[in-house]
C-alpha cells in the first residue's frame, strides 16, 4: 500500500490571517518502506513570516523570493499525492468554532487558489492524535516522538524545522507508531482517533 508522509513550513498559524505555505516536504512508503522517492518544494509567500514561525524555519522572505509560488507547483504537489492516505503529525485546536489542523488547512487553502483538486477528506491521516493517546499531550510532540523511538534528530536540532526533514523524521518512527497505536486500541477496544487508519488497517 502506498502512502505519504508530508509536512509543511509555513509563514504564520492560521491562513485566515493570511499566512501562506513556503515549503512543502513529502516522502512516499509502500507497504511500511520508504521508496527514496519524494518531493520538496520551496514557495515565495511574498510576504513576510511572523516572528514566530521565522524562529522555527530561518527562511527569510529574500530567500523565498527567488522560487515559484505555490500555485505553480500545486499540480506537481498534487500529483505526487494521489489518492494515497497522507499521513501528518500536527496538533489540532479551536479555530473560530471549528476544528483547525494545520497542515490540512494550509494545504485546503492553497490548492483552492490554485484552482486545484483538493485532497479527499478520507485520505487524511494524523497521527499526532494516536501520540496524544499513547504518550499525552507533551509526549506527542515529534522531538519527544523521535527521542522515544531512538530516532536521531540532531540535524532537525541544527537546522531547525524543515518541511523534507520533518517528513523523513516523522517516516522513520510512522510504522512503530501505527504498530504501537493499534495494538492500544485493540487491547482497550477504544476507537480509532482522528479521521481513520489506512485501508490496509482497518479499526479493530
Amino acid at each position: 500500500m502506498r502512502e505519504i508522509i508530508l509536512d509543511i513550513e509555513t509563514t504564520g498559524l492560521y491562513v485566515d490571517e493570511g499566512n501562506r505555505i513556503i515549503s512543502v516536504g513529502a516522502v512516499e512508503m509502500i507497504d511500511g518502506k520508504l521508496t527514496d522517492i519524494e518531493i520538496y518544494a520551496l514557495c515565495n509567500p511574498e510576504r513576510e513570516s511572523e516572528e514566530g514561525a521565522f524562529k522555527l524555519h530561518k527562511l527569510t522572505q529574500e530567500y523565498l523570493s527567488q522560487f515559484p509560488p505555490f500555485a505553480a507547483q500545486a499540480q506537481a504537489i498534487r500529483d505526487f499525492i494521489g489518492n494515497s492516505p497522507v499521513i501528518i503529525t500536527c496538533r489540532t485546536s479551536e479555530r473560530n468554532g471549528a476544528t483547525y489542523t494545520l497542515d490540512r488547512a494550509f494545504l485546503d487553502m492553497e490548492l483552492a487558489k490554485a484552482g486545484v483538486t483538493p485532497i479527499g477528506e478520507e485520505q487524511w491521516i494524523n497521527v499526532r492524535r494516536w501520540s496524544e493517546e499513547l504518550f499525552g499531550q507533551d509526549g506527542a510532540r515529534l522531538d519527544k516522538v523521535l527521542d522515544r523511538y531512538g530516532v536521531n534528530r540532531a540535524e532537525r536540532d541544527l537546522k531547525c524545522h524543515g518541511a523534507l526533514l520533518d517528513a523523513q523524521l516523522l517516516a522513520a518512527v510512522y510504522p512503530r507508531l501505527k504498530s504501537d497505536y493499534l495494538g492500544f486500541v485493540t487491547r482497550n477496544t477504544k476507537p480509532v482517533a482522528f479521521e481513520q487508519l489506512p485501508p490496509s488497517n482497518p479499526s479493530p
